[in-house]
């Protein structure tokens, strides 16, 4: 795969949508302590910014699967955003479409080049066991910039077996060579169906 075969895939969220990422990132941020606390992950914070990366990521995401349904002609059954229930227990993954299993994860535009595909050996661990597939995305930590950028993906199993343990502000498994990483374009081929 070359460079030219992995561009990233821009999905702009409405005004709608960034409000309800606001209202969730918020909520979430409450849930967990409140804003500046250690929160609930490994990362050891919990900002309404941070977790509006995380948001806007998922929600880009689940929107990008519901175009494909129409742009593509494909059938993609129901999409469970599983990020809308984050204090239920035993959801798998952020996002379900049909069997398949979706992780998003987001970063700042700024910190890809430094932080790219990376992901906690704990996290790793239960997206292999689900047999997940990991999307990376770019998205900014404000409720006013709607730009979304799904980066490509990886099978779960893609990063346990080719990626090296790294320490960030926690330790994490990175999946280095660029050229390891899917292009956005080939999920719908493994999730769906023609109409």
């Amino acid at each position: 795969m070359n460079d030219t075969d992995n561009k990233p895939t821009l999905i702009t969220l409405d005004d709608d949508e960034l409000l309800w990422c606001k209202t969730h990132a918020t909520d979430i941020v409450d849930y967990y302590g409140g804003e500046g606390t250690q929160g609930s992950g490994t990362y050891n914070h919990n900002k309404i910014s941070s977790n509006l990366v995380g948001v806007k990521s998922e929600v880009a995401m689940t929107k990008w699967l519901k175009n494909a349904t129409e742009k593509e002609g494909l059938f993609i059954g129901v999409v469970k955003e599983n990020y809308r229930r984050f204090k239920e227990r035993g959801l798998k993954g952020d996002i379900q479409c049909n069997e398949t299993i979706i992780e998003v994860k987001g970063l700042r535009p700024h910190q890809w080049n430094k932080f790219k595909r990376m992901i906690p050996p704990y996290q790793l661990k239960q997206c292999v066991r689900n047999n997940a597939l990991v999307v990376w995305a770019l998205a900014t930590g404000d409720s006013t910039n709607g730009e979304v950028k799904l980066m490509g993906w990886n099978y779960a199993l893609d990063i346990q077996s080719q990626g090296v343990e790294v320490r960030t502000i926690c330790d994490n498994i990175w999946l280095e060579s660029d050229s390891l990483m899917r292009p956005m374009n080939t999920i719908s081929e493994l999730i769906s169906s023609p109409l």
